[in-house]
This record gives C-alpha cells, sequence and structure tokens, in this order.
C-alpha cells in the first residue's frame, strides 16, 4: 500500500502503466546519453510530482537529481504518458457524450 498513498496507483496499475510506458517509449537511447533516472523513477516522480503538487527542487533532492532533470523528466513522462493513454480517453469521450449534443 505505501505506493498507493505516494503515487496514487496500486502496485499493479503502476506496474501495468510502466509496462504501457515502455511499449510506446524507449527510455534510454544507444546513440544517446543515458538517462540519469531509469524509467520506473522517472514515471514515480511524475506521478508524484502531479499527486502531490511539490516543487520540482524537492524532487531534485529526493532522487538526488538537478532541478532540470526533473523538469526534462517529467516533460518526457508526461508526453509519453499523452501517447499511452490517448486511446482510453476516445472510449471515455464517446460514453461522456449526451444524446443530441
Amino acid at each position: 500500500m505505501p505506493n498507493q498513498r505516494i503515487t496514487g496507483l496500486t502496485s499493479e496499475q503502476f506496474a501495468t502503466l510502466l509496462t504501457a510506458l515502455k511499449n510506446h517509449l524507449t527510455w534510454n537511447k544507444p546513440a544517446e546519453k543515458p538517462h540519469k533516472l531509469t524509467l520506473t523513477q522517472a514515471l514515480k516522480m511524475t506521478l508524484i510530482y502531479h499527486r502531490h503538487n511539490i516543487t520540482e527542487e524537492l524532487l531534485a533532492s529526493i532522487f538526488s537529481v538537478s532541478q532540470p532533470t526533473v523538469s526534462r523528466t517529467i516533460t518526457s513522462i508526461e508526453k509519453a504518458l499523452a501517447r499511452v493513454l490517448k486511446p482510453l480517453m476516445k472510449p471515455m469521450e464517446s460514453a461522456l457524450k449526451t444524446p443530441g449534443s
């Protein structure tokens, strides 16, 4: 349960989301400098940022990276999540439409 309090997701939900991200995102590309955080850490950081509305400076301290690294990481994960979750939004949008609208 500690993950759920921190990220808002159960361990199973977090694992499912992480797997979906891995299928849509190449986190460490061979020709590029490796990220300072693993994909798991990056996802956790992004979820904590949004759930608890804490500063990038505090996240930098918690994860032992710089504030610019936090900013770049959150931006990358947000973009990837938008792509991963987009197919799920269509059925929700259709279900929310009222007849005659």
